[in-house]
C-alpha cells in the first residue's frame, strides 16, 4: 500500500500505518494527543531525531536538518510525527 501511495504522489499519512504498525500508530496518537502543556514544559524530552537499527548496530538519524537541536513543543507535534512516518515508511523503502 505503501508504495502504491508513493507512485500515486501521496504522502504516507498516521491513517495509512494504523494496520501495519499498529504499535508506532498508537504512539503517534499518544503524542498528538497529549496535552500541550506538558509537551511544551519538554516532559517528553524529544528532539527531532529517530534511533533505527540496521544490520545489528542501533544509529540515530536526525529527521530533518539540526534535528538535534529541534526540541518537540505543541506548535510542531503533527510536525514531528509526520516526519518519523516518512522515514519509517517513505525514506527507509526508497
Amino acid at each position: 500500500r505503501f508504495f502504491f501511495l508513493q507512485l500515486a504522489g501521496k504522502g504516507v499519512l498516521l491513517k495509512d500505518i494504523r494496520d501495519a504498525d499498529p504499535f508506532l500508530y498508537c504512539s503517534c496518537k499518544k503524542i498528538l494527543n497529549m496535552d500541550s502543556k506538558i509537551v511544551d514544559q519538554d516532559v517528553l524530552s524529544l528532539t527531532f531525531v529517530c534511533e533505527v537499527e540496521l544490520l545489528g548496530s542501533r544509529r540515530e538519524i536526525e529527521l530533518c536538518p539540526n534535528g538535534k537541536d529541534i526540541i518537540l513543543d505543541s506548535m510542531i507535534m503533527e510536525y514531528y510525527v509526520n516526519l518519523i512516518i516518512q522515514l519509517r515508511y517513505v525514506t527507509s523503502i526508497a
